[in-house]
C-alpha cells in the first residue's frame, strides 16, 4: 500500500500575518461586490469620480432585489470609505439617487464631518509613506559624466538614458493614465539598459 502524501495549503505562522491575509481576504470580496454595484448602477457608483449619495441608497438597492444585503454592505463599505468619494461631499453638493435624480444637498455639518475623515485619511496616508527627502544612496540610472565632463556627447556603445524627472510628473498634474504610461515608459527604459 503506497502512502499518499495530504498537501496543505500554507498557513500564516504568526496573528500579524493571518490577520493581513483576513483583511486582504475581506479587500477582495468588497472589491468584487463593489464591482457589480458599479456594472448595475454606473450612473450612480463611479469608483472614479464619485459623487455623494441619497441618503438610505442601500435599502432602495436591497428593495431592487438585485443583490444581496451582504453584498450591498460590502460595497458601501469600500465605496463610502475611498478618499475621493470623501472628498466628493463637499457643503451642497447634490446627491443622486438610483434614478439620477437629486434629493437634496450635503449638509454643513455633514460636510464638516467629511472635512475631518478626509484629514484622517490624508495623516494615516502620510505616516504609512516613507519620508521624503531620505535617500537610499545614489540612484541607479542616474548619469555619468562623459570623461570630457560634456553630458551631451555621447559614444557609440553608450545607451541613453531617461531621467526619471523627464518621464515621470508629479501626482497632482498627472492622470492615472498618463502615471501609467510614464511608469510603463520608465520601466522599458530600465530594461533597455
Amino acid at each position: 500500500m503506497s502512502e499518499q502524501q495530504i498537501i496543505t495549503p500554507e498557513v500564516p505562522e504568526n496573528s500579524q500575518q493571518k490577520q493581513e491575509a483576513k483583511r486582504k481576504k475581506e479587500y477582495e470580496a468588497n472589491r468584487k461586490a463593489l464591482d457589480e454595484l458599479c456594472l448595475l448602477y454606473p450612473e450612480v457608483f463611479d469608483g472614479a469620480k464619485p459623487k455623494p449619495l441619497q441618503l438610505g441608497i442601500h435599502e432602495a438597492i436591497a428593495t431592487a432585489g438585485k443583490l444581496s444585503k451582504t453584498r450591498i454592505r460590502r460595497a458601501f463599505t469600500l465605496y463610502v470609505r475611498m478618499r475621493s468619494y470623501v472628498a466628493a461631499l463637499t457643503e451642497n453638493a447634490e446627491r443622486i439617487t438610483l434614478g439620477g435624480a437629486v434629493p437634496g444637498k450635503v449638509s454643513t455639518e455633514e460636510a464638516s464631518h467629511a472635512l475631518e475623515k478626509l484629514t484622517e485619511i490624508d495623516r494615516k496616508r502620510a505616516l504609512k509613506r516613507p519620508a521624503a527627502g531620505k535617500s537610499k544612496g545614489p540612484r541607479k540610472n542616474a548619469r555619468k559624466p562623459t570623461p570630457s565632463g560634456d553630458r551631451s556627447q555621447k559614444t557609440a556603445n553608450t545607451k541613453s538614458v531617461i531621467e526619471p524627472s523627464a518621464v515621470a510628473k508629479p501626482v497632482e498634474q498627472a492622470d492615472s493614465g498618463e502615471r501609467m504610461q510614464n511608469k510603463l515608459a520608465a520601466l522599458v527604459n530600465k530594461r533597455s539598459n
